[in-house]
């Protein structure tokens, strides 16, 4: 009945959301059992109105929470005299008290499921509280693949799709585009129509499909948006979908550069060296960090977290058809240079 979803690999862990959102059924019926709740205001009494609700025409009602938990953990920096954490507010130590106490009583057709965009720590106190019994809870943490496990995943993922891929190129892909799987998938998809379905992928193939060039007017793009030059920024917009950039995929490459921004913000603050953020952000190449060292600084840390949970909304209406891909990135980057 309870779900814990949590982890930086968001490719991963939203295919695993979408496996639950399957169970409902009929799409139709399911979308109108599925309640999603932003997790950075929601309130309790909001959380249990949803969870609460009868389904309609349907068994279950599922009901989504995004970054909830990650409003709980124990806060960095000064340490009591007992070396403990400090305590967490009393606003937030009475919603946790409040969901623990209601989530044994939740109605049997709910299903509720906390995604979270970061790993939680295992001092969560939420995670601390709940039952160890694993029929009713499931808690899972995703997190992306590096390494050879990443070149796995990636010939893994093509025979997936039908084709195969040289391990040569697999390795190649793989330093070229980095371990953000949502990209990697749409790169296989397009290897795999640039080698017509019938052979194998090569490095050759990689090389010419897969450059750094949209990286580059991705730069260009954020770079715009943190000057708030707005037709500069919708120019790029336009260029890239001209190249042949699909809507979503260039989607997914703005969060994926916003969420670098947080991160290497977040990092920057604590002091983390070169080294360590290359180690944390999974990024190799020296200049990825340094350039967005450079953008962060055109961006508050609140003011990343806003953007990174807007373009989460930006994609849930695309993909549930509430408005079309184009049209959705034209009013993101006019809002965001606003």
């Amino acid at each position: 009945m309870l779900y814990v979803l949590h982890g930086d690999d968001e490719f991963t862990r939203s295919e695993e959301l979408a496996k639950l959102r399957s169970k409902l059924g009929d799409p139709t019926v399911a979308s109108l059992n599925t309640t999603v709740l932003s997790g950075r205001d929601v309130n309790l009494s909001a959380l249990v109105q949803a969870c609460d609700a009868l389904p309609f025409m349907a068994e279950r009602r599922l009901v989504i929470v995004q970054d909830l938990l990650s409003r709980f953990e124990p806060k960095e920096g000064r340490k009591t005299s007992k070396d403990r954490q400090p305590k967490a507010s009393a606003a937030d130590a009475a919603f946790v008290k409040g969901l623990l106490e209601y989530l044994p009583r939740m109605p049997e057709p709910a299903r509720l499921a906390f995604v979270e965009s970061r790993p939680l720590s295992a001092s969560n106190p939420v995670l601390i509280a709940l039952p160890s019994d694993r029929k009713t809870v499931y808690i899972k943490e995703f997190e992306p693949p590096k390494g050879r496990e990443l070149e796995r995943w990636i010939e893994q993922r093509m025979v997936s799709k039908g084709g195969k891929i040289e391990p040569q190129a697999a390795q190649e892909l793989a330093r070229l585009a980095g371990n953000d799987l949502r990209q990697l998938d749409q790169e296989l998809e397009k290897l795999l129509a640039y080698a017509n379905f019938q052979r194998d992928i090569t490095v050759s193939d990689v090389h010419s499909l897969v450059h750094a060039a949209q990286t580059v007017n991705v730069f260009a793009l954020v770079d715009s948006i943190g000057l708030r030059q707005g037709e500069r920024a919708t120019n790029y917009l336009h260029e890239l979908l001209e190249g042949g950039a699909a809507p979503l995929y260039l989607l997914t490459m703005i969060e994926r550069q916003f969420r670098i921004l947080l991160q290497v913000k977040e990092l920057r603050e604590r002091r983390a060296s070169m080294a360590e953020m290359q180690k944390a952000l999974g990024i190799r190449q020296d200049w990825v960090i340094e350039k967005s060292l450079r953008q962060a600084q055109h961006f508050s840390l609140s003011r990343l977290e806003e953007i990174h949970r807007h373009l989460a909304e930006v994609e849930f209406n695309i993909k549930t058809g509430e408005i079309t891909d184009v049209l959705a990135l034209d009013l993101l980057v006019t809002e965001l240079c606003a």
